[in-house]
């Protein structure tokens, strides 16, 4: 492999010269400049981006913090914003909260250790703000900028990219309720995550306008987040106390198919007896029978906007603080 090393003896330079004229050409002299650059054209020299990076004081990798790994649609945002990334020359490091704001702050606290690029938090759980301002600032102010995905937090001035999951959650219950789906159970409220009441909120705005009160009874909480296990054990326990339900509007897939397998284990029909909507469009929500029923989000086009929110920051211009990407309601057979 060609070290700078081996440009600097072909160029009768040293190494740090060759630096130079990589990183900064301006500052050296046109006959140098020359020689180096023939040197690293004649032996194919590539410039080492990770070690560029740690000398000019920055890396070129963006920490990308999920609040759990193990939740299907935080593997579909990585890929996405991995090969966004990827296409303007920067690298991906990634990190699991596990739901822990320990976490985020010991995380918070050495980005500027880590020379990062920037930081990217992904995670459905309440973010102390007050608490973490401070740091967060002073990040911004030395040249490393913090975004949001899927939680709005321009508020607190910083940008944001979200899908509206209100709104999702909303058109759901709708087409529930305009299907004679009722009464609608909602699966998945959970107080300490901002995604849960933001999509509890849509079931909330739903029912009321179709002059529905909402019923505690049909409302269930998640005590083991978004995971399948907790789907299934909050349909079994409803289901043994005999609550009425036509339907479930479920705050994940990985709920919604819980909640499934628990209604088909008691012999229930899926949509006949009960239908159930997912929240997330996992890509095995299609190959599951009967196939779920979900409000797709576009990891996708969520990577497209943190490309062009760090393209931006590369190219010293504005960004917005709030990016929206529309969710989009599948029907399948599970409803």
């Amino acid at each position: 492999m060609v070290t700078v090393v081996d440009v600097a003896q072909r160029a009768g330079v040293s190494p740090t010269t060759v630096s130079r004229v990589l990183l900064s050409p301006d500052i050296v002299s046109p006959g140098t400049r020359s020689r180096v650059l023939e040197a690293v054209e004649a032996l194919g020299y590539q410039p080492n981006p990770m070690a560029q990076g740690l000398r000019m004081g920055r890396g070129r990798s963006v920490a990308l913090l999920v609040g759990d790994i193990e939740q299907s649609v935080y593997s579909a945002l990585t890929k996405h914003i991995q090969a966004a990334l990827e296409a303007i020359g920067l690298e991906l490091l990634l990190f699991n909260l596990g739901h822990r704001q320990d976490r985020l702050r010991g995380l918070l606290e050495r980005a500027a250790a880590l020379r990062l690029r920037g930081i990217c938090i992904a995670s459905s759980d309440v973010i102390p703000i007050r608490e973490l301002k401070p740091t967060i600032q002073g990040l911004v102010a030395g040249g490393i900028p913090v975004i949001s995905i899927g939680q709005r937090l321009e508020r607190a001035g910083i940008p944001s990219v979200a899908h509206d999951d209100t709104a999702g959650v909303s058109r759901a219950v709708d087409y529930l309720l305009e299907s004679k789906r009722g009464p609608v159970a909602y699966l998945g409220r959970i107080k300490t995550s901002a995604a849960g009441r933001a999509r509890f909120q849509g079931y909330r705005q739903a029912l009321q306008r179709a002059g529905i009160a909402v019923d505690e009874s049909l409302v269930w909480e998640s005590q083991n987040r978004y995971r399948y296990e907790a789907g299934y054990a909050e349909m079994s326990e409803a289901l043994e106390r005999g609550v009425r339900v036509r339907s479930v509007m479920a705050a994940s897939d990985e709920l919604a198919l819980g909640a499934m397998a628990a209604a088909l284990d008691r012999d229930l029909r899926v949509p006949d007896d009960i239908a159930i909507i997912g929240f997330g469009g996992v890509s095995w929500g299609a190959h599951v029978r009967p196939a779920l029923s979900t409000i797709a989000g576009n990891p996708e086009a969520l990577g497209e906007h943190v490309r062009g929110l760090f393209q931006a920051i590369e190219d010293g211009r504005d960004i917005p603080l709030r990016s929206s990407v529309e969710l989009k309601l599948v029907l399948r057979q599970s409803s």
